[in-house]
């Protein structure tokens, strides 16, 4: 049991070196990163206690981990002396006002995320599922901001992303994915003097409820159904995430222009998709964030899938995740200078 838990967490370790669409079987692995750590640290724990020589297979399985840790949790807070021209960048998944299920009405949530991107009061805003009835009356839902740029899905409910600035909006573009409502607005933003793009992305989702998944799984007589379709949407929804990472990718490249990636990913820190967007990017909380990384709000602090990621050439200091409950997502917040 030992060897199979520890030849399973080095797979997942490995599995973001890999296309999902050429190794389907391995992007199972890198779901369940955080559960096979937990499995081989407690059987290092049990080994240990019962002086066992065992304890040498789960400890060569966690060293390559030790590497990962910082993308999760980090002691204390890296006080940097930064100075110079900067802008405070917040992205957050408003979940179209539900609250993800929590005990909070949608009237409460749009009161609530008004006020707390008041407070918060940064320089640029980028919104994922935000949602409105009607299109032509956006303003009494969101906080003023004298630029916005937007794209949004039609329906009973219109929804999309959208941008909020401080600083003049200079060209707008929408990398939209075939098949699918998931999207990056991207926009080009004059900060001071100096052009920056944005992309505020929200990629694409298992489309899976955790609370109405556990419910179904409770019912032994359909569990094996259930997990079998579960892992069915995982598959198709990582293959289509890693397709709309790579038209992001090229995008990108198409462009002189110092990029920030941010937004709800839909993907963990072990992933192909983190491992791609990071491979010309530092990752906001890496570079200067404390705590849990987490931001989804119904399993902190085991899950992060919304993130801010800077060029290499950029720093970032005040890395927050605030735990405000108006969605099941918790927003992210950080300080980005350019020199």
């Amino acid at each position: 049991f030992a060897i199979a838990a520890a030849i399973a967490l080095l797979l997942s370790c490995a599995s973001q070196f890999f296309r999902p669409s050429r190794f389907p079987v391995l992007l199972y692995f890198g779901l369940y990163y955080i559960p096979l750590l937990i499995l081989n640290i407690l059987i290092l724990v049990i080994a240990i206690l019962r002086r066992k020589l065992t304890l040498f297979i789960p400890l060569i399985a966690l060293i390559p981990t030790l590497l990962l840790a910082d993308r999760y949790v980090k002691v204390g807070r890296e006080e940097s002396p930064l100075s110079g021209r900067n802008v405070s960048v917040l992205t957050y998944n408003i979940g179209r006002y539900s609250a993800g299920g929590r005990r909070v009405t949608s009237n409460e949530a749009v009161s609530g995320i008004r006020q707390f991107i008041a407070s918060e009061d940064a320089g640029i805003v980028c919104l994922q599922e935000f949602a409105v009835k009607d299109t032509n009356a956006l303003s009494p839902y969101l906080p003023v901001y004298p630029y916005v740029a937007h794209h949004l899905f039609k329906g009973n409910r219109a929804f999309g992303n959208v941008t909020m600035s401080k600083y003049p909006i200079v060209r707008t573009e929408v990398l939209t994915f075939p098949g699918s409502r998931n999207l990056s607005l991207v926009t080009d933003i004059d900060v001071g003097g100096v052009t920056v793009r944005v992309y505020n992305c929200h990629l694409e989702s298992y489309s899976i409820s955790f609370t109405t998944l556990i419910r179904k799984l409770l019912h032994r007589d359909t569990f094996s159904d259930e997990v079998a379709q579960v892992h069915g949407r995982v598959r198709e929804a990582t293959i289509r995430r890693a397709e709309q990472v790579e038209s992001l990718l090229a995008s990108e490249a198409a462009s002189d222009l110092p990029c920030i990636v941010c937004g709800d990913f839909n993907d963990t820190p072990v992933s192909y998709t983190y491992r791609k967007l990071c491979q010309t990017k530092k990752d906001s909380f890496v570079e200067s964030g404390s705590g849990f990384s987490s931001t989804f709000a119904m399993l902190w602090p085991m899950i992060r899938v919304d993130y801010i990621l800077i060029p290499q050439e950029f720093s970032s200091a005040r890395h927050e995740t605030p735990r405000v409950p108006w969605s099941d997502h918790y927003p992210v917040l950080t300080n980005i200078y350019f020199e």
